[in-house]
């Protein structure tokens, strides 16, 4: 019997352009969890504008003014993880319970920050993963699977050889090959709903404007979509209790082999 499938998305850095990754998702009936400081170097959107993202999407923190936490001192790091969860919860009017690092990068020290300002999740940036979160230190930790971004095969062996994580280096060889990552994400995405786990689709939608992916993000949505009775959408939040709820049986329908449509339509 194969594992429970499920799949998520998570957008990083509270971008203007966030607003139309929401319309996008809501066009596919998907959803996800925007990572939003207050501030940053790139515009963030208005107050408003997040209040309104609230109302239909998760909306997770990413520190106050976007600090990496291993670049700050201890007390600033652990300022800016409980002033970000309380000023979004002012902003949002709902709990704020996950987190996500900026760059990725943390120490253990900041996962006992983060329990004590009362997250519940944190999102890692570890690549090519389809497994659940861990916990670790009283904080579960959430890895992704595909950058809405093409990187270099190198980049995805150093992300691989940092974590000392084989399996999403087997998925590497077998899925990653393109250096197209839309064409990874579906190949990836096929993969969960046949066997089971996590399809985690992250990115930045200020680099997916400026990259002009909106057309590769969309057929990456649109795949989602079509897979949903195999593989449903959640929030970030939801990824460590969907396994628990739903149990280790997953759905009976198999996808339908081939090539990634992403691969059929270019």
């Amino acid at each position: 019997m194969k594992q429970f499938a499920t799949c998520t998305t998570s957008w990083d850095d509270g971008y203007p352009a966030d607003q139309h990754i929401a319309e996008l998702l809501a066009k596919y009936g998907l959803t996800g969890t925007f990572y939003i400081p207050i501030e940053n170097s790139r515009p963030v959107m208005a107050t408003r504008k997040i209040r309104e993202l609230g109302e239909t999407f998760e909306v997770g923190a990413h520190t106050t003014h976007h600090v990496v936490l291993t670049e700050v001192s201890k007390p600033s790091a652990e300022n800016e993880i409980r002033e970000s969860k309380k000023r979004l919860e002012d902003i949002v009017g709902n709990p704020c319970d996950t987190f996500c690092f900026p760059k990725g990068r943390f120490s253990h020290y900041h996962l006992d920050m983060i329990r004590r300002a009362g997250f519940r999740s944190a999102r890692t940036v570890e690549l090519l993963s389809t497994q659940f979160p861990i916990q670790r230190a009283g904080i579960h930790l959430i890895p992704t699977t595909v950058q809405a971004k093409s990187h270099h095969w190198s980049a995805y062996v150093k992300n691989c050889g940092k974590r000392l994580s084989f399996k999403s280096l087997g998925n590497l060889i077998l899925h990653a090959r393109s250096q197209n990552w839309a064409e990874t994400a579906c190949s990836m995405l096929q993969v969960v709903a046949r066997q089971g786990g996590v399809f985690h689709l992250w990115g930045h939608s200020w680099e997916i404007e400026e990259q002009k992916q909106w057309p590769e993000l969309e057929c990456v949505l649109r795949e989602m979509q079509r897979l949903k009775s195999v593989a449903p959408c959640v929030p970030n939040s939801r990824l460590a209790s969907s396994l628990s709820q739903a149990g280790t049986a997953g759905s009976t329908e198999s996808p339908q082999e081939g090539k990634p449509p992403c691969a059929r339509e270019r």
